[in-house]
């Protein structure tokens, strides 16, 4: 009898052992969504493109065959022949630098702006957050119309001169897309930042406020330091963006973008959506992808460096 009561109570506490992790259990399926996307769409897409960049495309046989150093052979070729990629990158770094430069300082400074509830804070809000919730097509075609009639329309009403449309003229173009794409960096910039700015105990503003620091000074000696992990964040995420960032190009031209106004990122995407696109430029547009890659890494980590050396000073 005893034995028997010692047998289902063994019996009882393995079933409890073994027993499912209802948590554990929705920890799991709650990852394993995201898991498979991030493995499918990331890591299977950019091990394609690996590949792919040692491969080019028989016409004949419909298929691709491993040709190794051909479509780097060919990069090789444009470099020593013509400025294109000379061109490309000075424009990628141009884009890169007012979207780094003047993003960044106004995310900040208009963060602050807000976080202080200064007046038309909510004017700024709406303007500054805009681009989050509207369709990226939507805003391309308001702010294209802005440019090429509202704004001669007003030169014209305000200062009696007549002024070409802002996305015809070849010298106003990049410009205005330059322009498109630091106003819609600025909404996730903000969002971050005026978090972390609200994050700042009040006793140290108010101490600032008695101390007699005027607002400019706030800003920099006690709101810039505690968001300083955010900027540098921005910063170091951002380099890969010198290689990727098409700027708009192709909502804004299609595929009409001058060479003068390509960027890198543009050029990758043209070359595998334009018209008479083929499966011959893939393996050429993976192996672009990874000189870039290969160019932004360590020059991600060193940057990483540099910003973390500043920080600890």
């Amino acid at each position: 009898m005893k034995q028997a009561i010692s047998s289902a109570g063994r019996s009882a506490a393995v079933k409890k052992r073994w027993k499912p992790d209802r948590d554990l259990l929705f920890y799991i399926l709650l990852l394993a969504f995201p898991l498979l996307q991030f493995c499918v769409f990331y890591i299977g897409v950019n091990f394609n493109s690996f590949l792919l960049s040692f491969q080019t495309y028989n016409s004949e046989t419909a298929s691709f065959v491993w040709s190794f150093g051909d479509n780097f052979a060919r990069i090789w070729r444009e470099l020593s022949s013509s400025t294109m990629f000379g061109d490309m990158l000075k424009n990628s770094l141009i884009v890169w630098l007012f979207s780094t430069l003047f993003g960044t300082v106004g995310a900040v400074f208009f963060s602050y702006y807000i976080v202080k509830k200064y007046p038309g804070k909510n004017f700024f809000k709406l303007i500054l957050f805009l681009p989050s919730v509207l369709p990226g097509i939507l805003l391309v075609l308001m702010f294209k119309t802005f440019g090429n009639e509202a704004i001669p329309a007003y030169a014209e009403l305000l200062f009696g001169t007549e002024m070409d449309d802002l996305f015809i003229a070849s010298d106003t173009r990049f410009i205005a897309i330059i322009i498109y794409s630091v106003w819609i960096g600025f909404g996730t910039q903000v969002l971050i930042y005026t978090g972390s700015m609200g994050q700042i105990s009040p006793s140290v503003m108010e101490a600032a406020k008695l101390d007699g620091a005027s607002p400019i000074r706030e800003l920099w000696s006690v709101v810039i330091p505690e968001v300083i992990p955010a900027i540098n964040t921005f910063l170091i995420t951002g380099i890969a963006q010198i290689f990727i960032n098409q700027a708009n190009l192709w909502s804004f031209l299609g595929e009409s973008a001058s060479p003068q106004e390509q960027t890198l990122g543009y050029y990758m995407f043209w070359l595998v959506n334009k018209k008479e696109a083929g499966f011959q430029d893939y393996g050429y547009a993976s192996a672009i992808g990874m000189c870039c890659t290969l160019i932004a890494i360590p020059l991600t980590f060193l940057v990483r460096w540099l910003l973390g050396k500043m920080e600890d000073k």
